[in-house]
């Protein structure tokens, strides 16, 4: 994953087609994740993206709706890199393709 820009609390990143905005919000973090100009957070929540994170008990994902009504996934800053890790494993393994 490769950072494409840096802009007061907010940092960009980019692996292939898809694109991470992360905002910064003093413990939290809020990601929002773009895949050919479709944003994924509403396809993932009806695939039981956060259901599958609570049940495994890796972290506590909230949805977040503060950036113009889009639906992003808040976490604590430390969990920002597993968390884009396991949503390309989910994306990846629920054939994206399908979805947009």
């Amino acid at each position: 994953m490769q950072e494409e820009k840096r802009y007061n609390n907010t940092v960009w990143y980019r692996h292939g087609y898809y694109a991470f905005k992360v905002n910064l919000l003093g413990g939290n973090a809020v990601v929002w994740i773009n895949f050919k100009g479709y944003n994924l957070a509403f396809p993932m929540i009806m695939r039981d993206f956060l259901y599958g994170l609570e049940e495994y008990n890796y972290f506590h994902v909230t949805v977040n709706c503060d950036w113009n009504e889009h639906r992003g996934f808040e976490v604590k800053q430390e969990e920002v890199d597993l968390l884009i890790g396991e949503i390309l494993n989910f994306v990846l393994k629920m054939d994206l393709k399908l979805w947009v």
